[in-house]
């Protein structure tokens, strides 16, 4: 498999951004603290903040009274969205086999293997483009 742990990591930026959002904290929250409650080290978020920013789900703020913030609702935010923003376009499944054998049934082998996981990658995709982080949000805190 390839999709990274930054992913999750990522929902989880986008989850607590979120609550104190719904704690009424709306100033900018600051990397260190969301590094430290999140245990994410700083070079691993500053760069799942970057994919973030990127695809206009949060923004961020420089000097002494910046941090980071969402730039949409919880509920217009979607867990494929932020797969989309973490892994750019990258598969899920490696479907490069290499293999030695040819002929008929290695082909078709391989390409019943890719359709396979294809269609596995588009049902994962469907599912996480129902899953709004305001119903996580909604989830964790009944």
């Amino acid at each position: 498999m390839s999709y990274s742990l930054s992913f999750t990591k990522a929902i989880l930026v986008v989850i607590f951004i979120s609550d104190k959002i719904r704690q009424k904290q709306f100033e900018f929250l600051s990397t260190s603290d969301i590094s430290k409650y999140l245990s994410i080290p700083k070079p691993t978020l500053v760069k799942i903040l970057q994919s973030l920013n990127r695809a206009n789900i949060i923004e961020t703020k420089e000097g002494k009274q910046g941090g980071i913030r969402l730039l949409k609702k919880p509920s217009q935010i979607t867990v494929l969205e932020i797969l989309n923003a973490v892994e750019k376009g990258k598969p899920l499944f490696q479907t490069s086999f290499n293999i030695l054998a040819e002929g008929k049934k290695p082909d078709a082998a391989q390409n019943s293997i890719k359709s396979l996981l294809n269609t596995a990658e588009n049902e994962l995709k469907t599912a996480l483009a129902k899953k709004t982080i305001e119903e996580i949000l909604i989830e964790i805190n009944t």
